[in-house]
């Protein structure tokens, strides 16, 4: 059953919905900005309601136009704050992880500081696009925010470089030669000056030689089937697809790696545990300074790019990290960067049971929730340092960089 409601907004939640509370019941609100008052179709729900914007009856001050056709005229999921202003975003994005790390963390922690000093438009050098069988052909694009199910075909995305969507389009003189799915994932990548593929689905693909060969010369092609593991399907050399492991932004990647590695040379480590640690490009760069480095990475192939670049005393563990974790102390300080849903939980309590040897931890995480409840489990952890990088302007997401100092650690 819905209802018609006026709202008032008055803040942005995580994922980008606007905030708004009618007779002490939370609403979240779509594309909306702090200010607004809209009358909204609402939802009720046990604990919170949704609510679809029928009109905008007062707007904010911090509205802008949205650049991209797309957000509104096909609701794309792609972004979900065009509609604000770069300040008002910025200030949505401190008060996402300051309010997830009080309210799930139990910590008391300020505004953290978000680094932006980037473009806000054509920043992406990757990009990945549903595809969904049309006809004899298929339809690409991204999801719609208010039907996750549905796939509009995308013209052009207005975060990706233009050389991205320039591959992009010329990939698609191939899409006969895609594998048979009832959906596919496939990410585009102009990174270095090379172009590379990653196509996900499917469990056969007799054409994929047939599918390189329609690509730009020299596009590297991967697939990784239903329930199987990423490989190479041309006839280039078996390196690093650049397709899986390099930076969506790299101007705001460059930022936040300096600022990892300068809050690891702080403590003055000797031996520094990397886990999640991908290619190794923060173990190789502590490895240069002569620190003693364990990478622990679960993607084969990264990890030996990674072992690749390290000499003994440092190495790279190949593993999930919560299978290694309790093997590889003594260490001075631990970086972590987990995926999205955070630190399993073993590794926690393995950092939790370290506070009396590890002098600090750095977490780099891209999802304030799952950072604030693992901060939640860290409790011989104090919050010295918290910062925020602007990876994804006009999206709610966010990278933060928390320093944990031990209480118990001499």
């Amino acid at each position: 059953m819905t209802e018609l409601l006026t709202l008032d907004i008055e803040s942005i939640a995580a994922g980008g919905d606007g905030i708004a509370r009618h007779d002490g019941l939370v609403v979240f609100v779509p594309r909306t900005a702090p200010g607004d008052r809209v009358v909204a179709r609402v939802e009720r729900g046990r604990r919170f309601a949704r609510g679809c914007v029928e009109r905008v009856e007062r707007a904010s001050s911090d509205r802008v136009e949205p650049a991209c056709p797309h957000y509104e005229r096909d609701r794309c999921g792609g972004c979900q704050l065009q509609h604000l202003s770069a300040a008002a975003q910025a200030e949505a994005k401190r008060g996402i992880i300051r309010d997830n790390i009080r309210r799930i963390g139990r910590r008391t922690v300020e505004l953290p500081m978000l680094h932006g000093e980037g473009p806000a438009w054509r920043y992406r050098q990757r990009v990945s696009l549903a595809m969904r069988p049309e006809g004899n052909g298929w339809r690409a694009g991204f999801h719609r925010h208010d039907a996750a199910d549905d796939v509009f075909a995308l013209d052009d995305c207005h975060l990706a470089r233009e050389d991205v969507m320039t591959l992009w389009r010329e990939t698609r003189a191939g899409d006969g030669f895609l594998p048979a799915a009832p959906g596919l994932r496939v990410t585009v990548n102009a990174a270095e000056g090379r172009g590379a593929l990653a196509v996900e689905g499917g469990s056969a693909w007799p054409d994929a030689p047939r599918f390189a060969a329609a690509l730009p010369a020299g596009t590297g092609v991967w697939w990784t089937p239903e329930g199987g593991r990423r490989r190479r399907v041309d006839a280039g050399a078996p390196d690093l697809p650049g397709a899986s492991f390099s930076q969506v932004n790299p101007h705001i990647a460059d930022l936040l790696h300096a600022h990892v590695e300068a809050a690891v040379m702080a403590a003055g480590p000797q031996h520094v545990v990397d886990a999640y640690s991908g290619t190794g490009r923060l173990a190789s760069a502590l490895h240069a300074r002569g620190i003693a480095v364990t990478a622990i990475e679960l993607d084969a192939e990264a990890s030996a790019h990674a072992a690749a670049q390290l000499a003994r005393p440092s190495r790279a563990i190949t593993a999930r990290t919560e299978d290694v974790i309790g093997t590889v102390f003594p260490a001075d300080v631990v970086v972590v960067n987990p995926p999205r849903t955070g630190l399993h939980p073993r590794v926690a309590a393995a950092l939790e049971a370290s506070a009396g040897g590890v002098a600090a931890i750095v977490y780099v995480s891209c999802d304030p929730a799952t950072l604030a409840r693992d901060l939640s489990r860290l409790p011989s952890w104090d919050v010295a340092g918290l910062d925020a990088f602007d990876m994804f302007p006009q999206t709610a997401h966010v990278e933060t960089v928390a320093v944990l100092r031990s209480r118990r650690s001499g």
